[in-house]
């Protein structure tokens, strides 16, 4: 994912040049529904895994960046994602840990026009792309914590799997942007402001993604069978950043 929030951070620069309206960025805070049934009950069924393992309502953390043209069109881009890391307390007390995220690059028009208030409203559509990386690993006995040792390790004792897919984004967007105006300047011929954003809409990923081992390092070594995880489901997240306006 880290290719895609960087291959969007260059087109909001681009975009940015040329906006008239000016460009914008927010961190995010929020919440995202994924279905980690599947995964749970593989847990429960191979590990022996009781209690609570991980939930479908999620933490995200992550950012965004959008400009808007002519007061309407608005291009942007985000990315946000969950981590979540459990114990099994079995008879190797395994530690399992699931990272997944989304980078999408998004089209909205803005409805409202423009206001003393500086409020936006804008429905949008996005492309990018989903992943999600498993890790099972057991815990080292003190005999083993050598690091030439380990060089020479042929039990595997850290298992990551992975899978990277394209997917979908319908949202919609709000803007509560207050400028600065002629109180400082960080960027000739623009304004200053801080900005109040909030996003919410739903998210999927269209077809069958396979689970590679070891996808973290580059491998593709894909693997049968697995828990039909995607990162589909409804999320919504509040921001606080600046924007830079004419």
């Amino acid at each position: 994912m880290r290719y895609a929030v960087a291959i969007l951070s260059v087109l909001m620069v681009c975009f940015g040049a040329g906006a008239q309206d000016g460009f914008y960025g927010t961190f995010l805070l929020g919440q995202k529904t994924v279905d980690f049934e599947p995964l749970n009950q593989l847990l429960r069924d191979k590990l022996g895994a009781e209690g609570d393992l991980f939930p479908n309502k999620n933490l995200t953390l992550g950012g965004q960046g959008h400009v808007i043209i002519n007061n309407s069109f608005v291009l942007g881009g985000k990315a946000f994602g969950i981590s979540h890391e459990r114990v099994i307390h079995n008879d190797d007390n395994r530690r399992v840990r699931i990272t997944s995220g989304m980078g999408v690059g998004s089209f909205g028009y803005n409805f409202i026009p423009e206001n003393r208030a500086g409020v936006r409203l804008y429905p949008k559509l996005g492309l990018g792309v989903s992943s999600f990386f498993f890790q099972s690993k057991k815990p080292l006995p003190p005999e083993r914590r050598v690091f030439e040792d380990l060089l020479v390790s042929l039990d595997d004792e850290i298992i990551t799997l992975g899978k990277l897919g394209m997917i979908v984004d319908l949202g919609v967007g709000l803007d509560i942007y207050k400028p600065f105006r002629n109180f400082f300047v960080l960027l000739p011929g623009l304004d200053f402001g801080l900005l109040l954003h909030a996003q919410a809409g739903y998210s999927f990923v269209p077809g069958d993604i396979k689970w590679r081992r070891d996808f973290d390092m580059g491998g593709q070594d894909q693997v049968e069978g697995g828990p039909d995880l995607k990162f589909d489901g409804f999320y919504f997240n509040f921001g606080l950043g600046f924007g830079f306006s004419n």
